[in-house]
């Protein structure tokens, strides 16, 4: 489990990948969780929303009801448009009951490149259903043939009896904590820390 940085925001404008070496490794699929990681609310707090007990239309808007992270943005689209990232997948793991409005938020949020790009269109695998987060990274593992040792992940369920990282890290991902929700900091420190991992030949995770 590799430990996060907590601090809330930065000035930097500049992608966290280059600040690494030509030659360093990059991550062949980056996981983000969902509710307090991407985006706050967690919906699960939406109560009351029209539909909240089956999660059923029209659900929270985007930019109104939940709001994407500062960090989260920056790193989303630093995935979608830097040459350095053009190899590495991008999925969602999420344990959210309301998954219908989970999906529809992904077709809402854009990715702040100017694209005009929603986010359900920059993520290659979604995840999303409750259970042990386990059961997703086996799922992704089984759907993208890339090995755990080749991911790395976000989350800000850490340990104890709902956490994510602990268990997820044990299956051999870099795991990292977002207990602020994910930002510039946390996101420029794990892309690091993953590289000199590999460099290593290893690393904390």
């Amino acid at each position: 489990l590799h430990p996060a940085m907590t601090a809330a925001t930065s000035s930097a404008t500049d992608f966290a990948c280059d600040s690494l070496p030509a030659s360093a490794t990059m991550p062949s699929l980056v996981v983000f969780d969902l509710d307090a990681t991407l985006w706050t609310p967690e919906l699960y707090q939406l109560r009351k929303l029209p539909g909240y007990k089956d999660a059923s239309g029209p659900g929270p808007v985007a930019n109104k009801d939940v709001k994407l992270f500062d960090g989260a943005k920056g790193a989303l689209r630093e995935v979608a448009s830097a040459e350095r990232w053009k190899g590495c997948k991008v999925a969602v793991a999420s344990r959210t009951n309301k998954g219908p409005w989970a999906k529809s938020l992904l077709k809402q949020f854009e990715v702040d490149d100017g694209s005009g790009r929603s986010l359900d269109a920059l993520i290659d695998f979604k995840e999303i259903f409750t259970g042990d987060k386990t059961r997703h990274f086996e799922s992704l593992r089984e759907k993208t043939g890339i090995a755990y040792e080749d991911m790395l992940f976000f989350d800000d369920a850490k340990g104890g009896r709902y956490g994510n990282c602990e268990p997820v890290a044990r299956m051999g991902v870099m795991s990292v904590h977002t207990p602020e929700g994910l930002t510039s900091e946390v996101w420029k420190n794990a892309v690091e820390a993953f590289a000199a991992a590999k460099a290593a030949g290893g690393g904390d995770r």
